[in-house]
């Protein structure tokens, strides 16, 4: 009888709302029933955290750079004393050897791509500090960790990241592969007359009308601004239009951008649990972002039947086909504007591609990215790799 392998994951955080704590969680679940699953984290919170060993490595919350730095030394120093057959890292967050490395953020393609509007665009001087500071010590851990070397294969989540990774570190094209982030296609639908009225009402909000939704923090990054522009451009003329905005940002500094005409129809409903219902009481999605590695909140809006509205960024490059399942737009409130009357103007004729959307992300299951990671996993164990590895029946042609 084969014994099961003993396999280390490490990440800051596991489980949670974000789009990689929400990856990592969906991979543990599965992989736990296949081998032997131990988490070096700061936080860990799965729905069922029976059969995953759970290794606490204490850190502050704030500032960043500070938890950066005591997590990269603390949990380096720990992995020295855990016995395992692979060790699965979660970016460069570590100095160990590693044999495989899930890039959820190239920070070296941000800034080549960006300029680093983070560490810019702040009001605040302290928090341009933190956040240059935070950038200065990602770019230098990737410059360490991302080597054959250092570690031996890393996983991107788009095509978008693997250009970034191969075009900044020195790997050959077969030692960086692509597995997507996958979508909930039951959580995520699309809902009924009735049933989006009802959510409505759950949360306060007019029962009627069309909602155009904006999901997402770091709003300047997302791009806010171009949707209000394009929102104070086009709702003068749909007295039936909403504007809904849910994530976490500064709403003192956007309001005021808000014309006055338009003013009661923007909601500000802040960071929220359960975003499936935010999807499915809305009608259109607008993602005007100027950077992403996969964006899973695209790829839900669009298993949720909305018609989407999204810049060329990671991840949603692979998904959307411009007038087909949804639109290619640009940081422009005009542009944006043009297409949103578009829309709006043709319900009937959408709807052919809201469905179009739906079966696109449709592939995009979690099993099929654990599938994937499974089939990485037995990879490590083939002759170039040495004799270490995940040595498992494939479970996807």
């Amino acid at each position: 009888m084969t014994s099961r392998k003993k396999i280390v994951i490490v990440a800051h955080d596991v489980g949670g709302g974000g789009g990689m704590e929400r990856h990592l969680e969906e991979v543990i679940m599965r992989l736990k029933q296949d081998a032997d699953v131990t988490v070096v984290a700061a936080s860990m919170k799965l729905a069922d955290p029976s059969g995953v060993r759970f290794i606490r490595i204490p850190v502050m919350a704030k500032p960043v750079p500070l938890k950066m730095m005591v997590f990269a030394i603390m949990a380096t120093l720990r992995l020295l004393f855990i016995k395992r057959d692979l060790l699965h890292t979660t970016g460069a967050i570590v100095a160990n050897r590693a044999d495989v490395s899930t890039v959820h953020f190239c920070h070296a393609g941000y800034v080549e791509a960006t300029g680093n509007t983070r560490s810019k665009l702040n009001r605040s001087l302290l928090r341009r500090w933190n956040s240059a500071l935070a950038s200065s010590i990602a770019l230098g851990m990737e410059r360490l960790i991302y080597r054959p070397g250092r570690t031996r294969k890393l996983i991107a989540v788009s095509g978008r990241v693997r250009q970034e990774l191969l075009a900044s570190f020195p790997y050959e094209p077969h030692e960086v592969e692509v597995v997507p982030n996958g979508v909930d296609m039951s959580c995520f639908r699309p809902m009924t007359d009735d049933e989006k009225r009802t959510l409505r009402l759950k949360h306060g909000l007019p029962e009627h009308g069309r909602f155009v939704l904006f999901m997402g923090g770091d709003w300047p990054l997302k791009g806010l601004d171009y949707v209000i522009d394009a929102f104070n451009q086009t709702a003068p003329a749909y007295p039936d239009l909403h504007l809904l905005v849910v994530g976490k940002g500064d709403k003192e500094a956007y309001a005021p951008k808000i014309a006055e005409a338009v003013r009661s129809r923007v909601i500000f409903a802040g960071k929220r649990p359960n975003p499936e219902e935010w999807f499915g009481l809305s009608d259109l999605f607008i993602f005007p972002s100027s950077y992403e590695t996969f964006s899973l909140v695209v790829h839900e809006a669009a298993a949720a039947g909305l018609v989407v509205l999204s810049t060329r960024v990671g991840g949603v490059e692979d998904l959307i086909e411009d007038g087909v399942n949804g639109y290619w737009i640009e940081r422009d409130g005009e542009q944006i504007a043009r297409r949103l009357r578009s829309v709006l103007d043709a319900p009937e004729e959408h709807a052919a591609m809201r469905e179009r959307s739906r079966s696109r992300v449709s592939a995009l299951t979690w099993d099929h990215t654990y599938g994937l990671m499974k089939d990485i996993y037995r990879s490590m164990h083939e002759p170039q790799y040495g004799s270490r590895g995940f040595d498992i029946e494939r479970t996807h042609p």
